[in-house]
């Protein structure tokens, strides 16, 4: 590998930057909502329903079936171009927001902000599931994780100081610049990483881990993955993942297979609720605090960012925490991360209902931060525990999928919040029985420790299986090779023998 820029972990920290800025976009909206609901002539119910509900709704929307897509089409083909494209779609509608005038153009823009977020997930753990192996997914996971939780709170801290002094729509354009870097930097200094490379059946059977393979540049791009060394394939006995591991060609099937693994499905389900609370943290919080409790909106952004800097802590204990007891069982982690869920509840209760003009914003932000610190332990190990129960031709939809169950919960939840706020005309009612999500999250998370174990040496089981046969495959491509060319040197010389089988 030699190169800096051939360095996994380089890799690694350009998907977390990339992460970081996409992520930023999310919720810039959130700080200025009665800013932008005034400019526009919004009543205060218009306001949570049309710019809270409906843009929320629209950004998750679009998110969805983009997920699916790049979820299909990140198992099937080079990754690396796909996640710059995605990048490039998604930021130059975040881009273009500073250009808006109307709700409608707004609308539009921060719907189709919604692919950037929507397909990034599904490539970026597809391709670090093929960068490392089950012994340091929590800690990557915490890392992308890590960048997602600061991208929150750095856009939400930067519309909360930029927006009230230069506009709400200036931040837009600053978080988006550097996302196109991002994408640069993808297509002119990474490779592709080997599919399935990092499989502990795969590295028991004697590949190489494929941390250096690239897809061949001669490859037709269906999935199949070619390394050639000198135009020369090489020995069959010494076959990489790279050469011979592809994935399934019905993507259907593929989906169809998820839904029978019993880990996955649960996995996905416990984003509808637990994504809910999270919907009301970026969306709604900070206005809440501001015009219903009484703070300043800097002194509410304030408070929100300290709970993304908690989250951050949280995803990096989490990791850390989880790969340490990943080493122990694979059922220890998924007690860490229901019972932190279920405790991450408690804290945002108190900040709901006991944080107002008068009381003690140190108080305020103490709890912020203990929030979003137990509540985000979960998502690191949530994404390591997938990548561990799938096969790697199966890991872009998977993704996809628990992308969308969290869009679902993220998406629509403002948008049923909003609904719940016009119809009992209280938002802390409606905000109190959100926040239960995380305790419904958390005991589908526990049912995870009656299944995680068998899924995964099932999953084991199959790559083995697999990887034998490709190279059973390979093996014998090679004979017939082998005596091809013999049969052409013996006609060359005019000699050609009746013992040669091919």
């Amino acid at each position: 590998m030699g190169r800096l820029t051939e360095s996994r972990y380089y890799a690694a920290a350009v998907y977390a930057g990339s992460t970081i800025f996409l992520f930023a976009d999310q919720n810039l909206l959130s700080p200025n909502l009665s800013i932008v609901a005034e400019e526009f002539g919004f009543d205060d119910e218009e306001r949570d329903r049309k710019l809270g509900g409906y843009v929320a709704l629209a950004f998750f929307t679009l998110g969805c079936p983009i997920s699916f897509l790049v979820g299909y089409l990140a198992d099937r083909h080079r990754r690396i171009p796909l996640f710059a494209l995605i990048i490039v779609l998604g930021e130059g509608a975040c881009f273009f927001t500073y250009f808006t005038t109307t709700y409608t153009g707004l609308l539009v823009t921060r719907a189709l902000t919604g692919i950037s977020v929507g397909g990034a997930l599904p490539l970026i753990f597809s391709l670090l599931s093929d960068m490392f192996g089950s012994e340091h997914r929590q800690l990557v996971s915490a890392l992308v994780g890590g960048g997602m939780g600061f991208g929150i709170a750095f856009g939400q801290m930067l519309a909360g100081f930029v927006g009230p002094a230069y506009g709400w729509r200036l931040p837009f354009v600053i978080v988006s610049i550097p996302a196109f870097i991002c994408a640069l930097l993808m297509l002119t200094t990474l490779t592709e990483p080997a599919r399935g490379g990092q499989e502990a059946a795969v590295k028991e059977m004697g590949g190489d881990g494929g941390g250096g393979g690239e897809q061949s540049s001669s490859s037709s791009g269906n999935g199949e993955w070619v390394e050639r060394e000198n135009g020369q394939v090489p020995s069959a006995r010494k076959t990489t993942v790279v050469d011979v591991y592809k994935p399934s060609e019905d993507g259907w099937e593929t989906f169809k297979s998820l839904l029978r693994n019993k880990t996955a499905m649960l996995l996905f389900l416990q984003g509808l609720p637990g994504c809910l609370p999270w919907g009301l943290v970026y969306v709604f919080l900070n206005d809440y605090l501001s015009n219903d409790r009484g703070l300043s909106i800097e002194s509410a952004t304030l408070v929100i960012t300290l709970f993304g800097v908690g989250c951050f802590g949280g995803l990096v204990v989490g990791g850390a925490y989880g790969q340490y007891l990943q080493g122990k069982s694979s059922k220890k982690p998924v007690v860490l991360m229901a019972v932190t869920e279920i405790i991450g509840c408690f804290p945002l209760f108190y900040l709901l209902n006991n944080v107002g003009e008068g009381s003690s914003y140190g108080v305020a932000c103490f709890f912020s931060m203990l929030s979003g610190f137990m509540a985000s332990i979960t998502g690191p190990n949530v994404r390591a525990v997938l990548q561990n129960v799938t096969l790697p031709e199966q890991r872009g939809a998977a993704f996809a999928l628990l992308n969308t169950t969290d869009d679902i919960g993220k998406g629509a939840g403002p948008f049923v919040i909003a609904l719940m706020v016009t119809a009992f005309k209280d938002r802390q009612i409606a905000f109190n029985v959100v926040i239960l999500g995380w305790l419904l999250g958390g005991i589908v998370n526990g049912m995870i420790y009656f299944t995680v174990e068998k899924d995964e040496a099932d999953c084991q089981e199959i790559v083995r299986k697999t990887f034998a046969q490709s190279i059973q495959m390979a093996e014998l491509d090679e004979r017939k090779s082998e005596q091809l060319s013999l049969i052409g040197v013996r006609k060359g010389s005019g000699k050609v023998s009746d013992n040669v089988v091919v």
